[in-house]
């Protein structure tokens, strides 16, 4: 399942936002992130299109609908509007309720939920284009007949900022599949993730295919090797924890750490991307590529206690690992931004009546320099993010004048008494004053 278009009106700050995620050739566009500062609804976006795509009835269910209204309206109900279509890939294997495809091209889906005056339950239907079998037929929901029989290939998955592993064993196979993908995007139950190889009949393919998404590809940094055993064998809580370990460089040595002993950023990493090849093969019945999944995929702040050298590199490595999956994600850091270009980048701002609204960059991020990130996409135009760094820098500027001026050379001892009030100590002493020569002469050169 891919998203083409969103329409949100309504819900929180969001009234009559769009968001267009097609490509130069109308396709969908396979990365879009979310940049804003807090309280820009960011995360509200990723659950309204997890909401759409999940019908109406499990949007209820995911969450809490009352919450969401823009509470500086009165009168009016809130909608989502969403546009989505499928990969080409598994299109002709795909089930779509209620009609016969064409060959050649997935079908696009029209979902809409609209929260009605005076209810806390959402309501909506969806449609096709101009897919239906037959106009005399009785009109179908095809999302809500979909979900209600758990077809694969309409798969969405998100994943929120509250993403550590389970303990081996820890996790139980959920009834429902759908609301099992999407819980952590709405802080309800956790990401079954690495337990994924407790779960499925053979862990040796899921834990290969983890090892190819992460370690092959050099995602996670010193990893060297991956093992993840499924029930039998365990006699002792440590045999029981370290069911599922992961080998890193440590120095010269070789290091096997259980996957819940490693740091946050390891295991949040870990997390959702073994969540996701877990779903994939959880939905496939079986083993399926990593190249040839195929889905929507929400996460919110992909760059979760990541150090900024690793998260330089985690899109780049993202897309070459799964090309055919489609991401939304959000982040507040500029070194996620260099691996994007220009279409994928939105930033979300506000209008004079405080409404967000989605702005796209005129500039690619990955031709930028890193100032130039930050002044483009985040706001920030000063050199130094402090005033003590901006003192020193025009302190030494001051200090090198032999013509400064009196205020000039006043200004320059009140920064100079500012610093060491700071405790800092530039090193260097102001070069000698030269007297400004009278009025019709030249200065020294």
């Amino acid at each position: 399942m891919y998203l083409l278009d969103i329409d949100i009106s309504g819900l929180k700050l969001l009234r009559d936002f769009r968001l267009s995620l097609r490509d130069a050739q109308g396709q969908p566009r396979m990365w879009t992130v979310l940049i804003g500062e807090n309280g820009l609804c960011k995360t509200s976006i990723l659950q309204a299109i997890a909401m759409a795509a999940s019908g109406y009835l499990r949007a209820n269910q995911l969450a809490d609908v009352p919450s969401l209204p823009d509470r500086r309206l009165t009168g009016r109900a809130m909608t989502i509007d969403a546009e989505f279509t499928f990969g080409a890939n598994q299109h002709t294997q795909r089930k779509y309720p209620g009609i016969h495809p064409r060959p050649e091209s997935p079908p696009v889906i029209y979902s809409n939920l609209w929260l009605s005056l005076g209810h806390s339950v959402f309501d909506g239907k969806s449609d096709y284009g101009d897919h239906r079998e037959s106009v005399n037929e009785p009109s179908l929901d095809p999302i809500e007949e979909a979900r209600a029989l758990n077809l694969p290939q309409w798969f969405v998955a998100g994943y929120g900022t509250t993403r550590l592993l389970p303990r081996p064993f820890a996790s139980d196979k959920v009834e429902d599949p759908i609301l099992s993908r999407l819980n952590s995007l709405f802080d309800r139950g956790r990401i079954i993730g690495t337990g994924f190889a407790d779960l499925l009949e053979d862990s040796r393919e899921f834990a290969q295919a983890i090892h190819q998404a992460l370690v092959s590809s050099q995602l996670l940094p010193r990893t060297t090797n991956v093992e993840l055993h499924g029930r039998g064998g365990t006699k002792t809580p440590s045999d029981l924890v370290a069911k599922h370990s992961f080998e890193l460089t440590v120095g010269t040595e070789k290091l096997k750490l259980p996957a819940t002993w490693l740091s946050q950023g390891y295991q949040s990493t870990i997390a959702w991307i073994a969540d996701i090849i877990g779903q994939m093969f959880w939905e496939n019945g079986g083993p399926i590529p990593l190249s040839e999944m195929e889905g929507l995929i929400l996460v919110d702040e992909i760059d979760l206690h990541l150090h900024p050298k690793w998260q330089l590199g985690l899109i780049p490595t993202l897309k070459r690992v799964f090309p055919k999956l489609q991401f939304v994600v959000t982040t507040h850091s500029p070194m996620i931004l260099p691996g994007l270009s220009r279409e994928e980048v939105v930033i979300l701002g506000t209008d004079d009546k405080g409404n967000v609204i989605p702005q796209e960059s005129s500039e690619s991020p990955a031709l930028l320099t890193g100032s130039e990130i930050y002044r483009t996409f985040f706001g920030i135009d000063r050199l130094h993010p402090s005033d003590l760094g901006k003192d020193l820098q025009r302190y030494s500027f001051l200090i090198a004048d032999p013509l400064r001026s009196d205020e000039e050379d006043k200004e320059m001892h009140d920064i100079s008494k500012r610093l060491a009030e700071a405790g800092v100590d530039p090193g260097w002493e102001p070069v000698p004053r030269i007297q400004e020569p009278p009025a019709g002469s030249e200065k020294p050169s």
